[in-house]
């Protein structure tokens, strides 16, 4: 009876170990065999454009032009100030001399009388020296570095350098009584990067020592000349460069 009873416990343990043994492989597979399909939500990113490129540039572009009109107006009006300041210079010692005239006349009329008779031609000879002196001034108000009128080429600023070298040579220049057409002597001339001149020679010989005497005069007067600041242009231009002289003519 005892065996009977103990074998009916341990079938029934064999059998709730196997159902529960079935469970739990049911449970696995189930769990197993599970898809889960995690659908990660799709976002379209914007961002927000502040400003348009293409309007961005044109901006740009107006304000680089609009910049370059304001700065030629601004270097005009300096021009246009200097123009009325030499003619206010001017018409103020004309004032002067209108009313010292009157002096001179009243206490050596004959002084006058003889001085202008000597010197017939006076009155022009200052006329164009005033203006020679004007367009001096001028030439160096255009190569100042902050109301010049930029060139566009280097060409045209050594030929702007150029032709106030020729104004302030011709100034210099006697033409001595011995010179007659087509005569020309050619000077080859040494400056250092201030300007001063360190040596004249002639290249080419007139032929007349007079004349071309007067010639290397002109240029030594001079002394010192206007030469562009930046270093690689006076070197190619400026260093060493040759005069043409004719006693009708003055070339550079």
């Amino acid at each position: 009876m005892d065996s009977v009873a103990s074998y009916a416990i341990a079938l029934l343990f064999a059998l709730l170990m196997h159902g529960l043994l079935i469970l739990l492989i049911g449970w696995k597979w189930s769990e197993e065999t599970t898809v889960v399909a995690n659908i990660d939500p799709y976002y379209i990113e914007a961002t927000i454009v502040s400003q348009n490129p293409f309007k961005a540039k044109r901006e740009t572009e107006n304000d680089k032009r609009q910049k370059k009109i304001r700065q030629r107006r601004f270097e005009e009006a300096e021009i246009n100030n200097l123009q009325r300041d030499w003619d206010r210079k001017q018409q103020r010692q004309k004032q002067q001399a209108a009313m010292t005239a009157p002096l001179f006349e009243a206490t050596m009329p004959e002084q006058l009388t003889d001085y202008s008779a000597a010197d017939p031609i006076n009155e022009p000879v200052d006329k164009e020296a005033s203006r020679l002196e004007f367009e001096q001034e001028l030439a160096l108000a255009l190569l100042g570095e902050e109301n010049a009128r930029k060139a566009v080429t280097d060409d045209e600023k050594a030929m702007a350098y150029a032709a106030q070298i020729k104004r302030e040579i011709v100034q210099n220049w006697s033409r001595p009584p011995s010179a007659r057409n087509g005569m020309e002597v050619i000077l080859r001339v040494h400056l250092v990067p201030t300007g001063e001149i360190v040596d004249v020679k002639v290249e080419e010989s007139s032929g007349n020592r007079a004349f071309d005497r007067s010639a290397v005069q002109a240029v030594r007067k001079s002394s010192r000349f206007v030469v562009p600041a930046d270093a690689l242009k006076f070197e190619r231009d400026f260093r060493i460069f040759t005069v043409l002289f004719r006693p009708d003519d003055l070339r550079l």
